[in-house]
């Protein structure tokens, strides 16, 4: 968890191992004891954060039976986790998947290969629950895999402006439009 703080706030490159186990409360021959380096800590920290409500993961194993309620339920929880972060730390810190998207995509080719393939699991989630909603007629989409992409898009995109101007209203002000890209023709209601 310490971990997973310092760098999704302060950046992978910037937090040293020394401040990772000063921290965390362990000396450094422990560290080096469970992880060969930093990056190995970070690829086990990232692999654990794709799915913040644990929703995504549900999807993954059943589909649920009403799938926009849990589409607007997930929004939901997804906006209080990030304002209960908020409350915590003082600011807006964002997605730690998308903070590390933009400061080593271009730089480690394995960091940005495991960061993709969790956007690519997050889609798919997201994917099974539109191809479910579109089944039942909750929705009309020609292919939710693409919709899905653009909600998972527009989410990190959100987040992203929040942390820059350190406001979440962007959030559950944006939930319509999100909605929208998920097919739902009338998210109000």
């Amino acid at each position: 968890m310490s971990a997973h703080r310092l760098f999704r706030d302060r950046g992978y490159e910037t937090v040293g191992v020394a401040e990772l186990c000063s921290d965390a409360g362990v000396n450094k021959g422990s560290f080096y004891h469970f992880f060969s380096s930093k990056r190995e800590l970070l690829l086990e920290v990232i692999g654990g954060a794709w799915d913040e409500t644990g929703f995504l993961a549900s999807w993954e194993a059943e589909t649920p039976k009403l799938p926009m309620d849990k589409l607007r339920q997930y929004l939901q929880e997804l906006f209080a986790y990030h304002y209960a972060d908020r409350e915590a730390t003082g600011h807006v810190c964002g997605s730690l998947l998308g903070n590390l998207a933009l400061e080593l995509s271009t730089s480690d080719r394995e960091v940005a290969e495991k960061l993709d393939e969790l956007f690519k699991r997050e889609t798919g989630a997201v994917a099974k629950l539109l191809a479910e909603a579109t089944d039942l007629g909750e929705v009309s989409l020609g292919n939710p895999y693409r919709a899905a992409e653009a909600v998972v898009a527009c989410l990190q995109g959100l987040l992203m402006m929040a942390k820059i101007r350190n406001d979440l209203d962007v959030l559950p002000d944006s939930e319509t439009e999100l909605l929208r890209l998920a097919g739902v023709a009338q998210p109000w209601l």
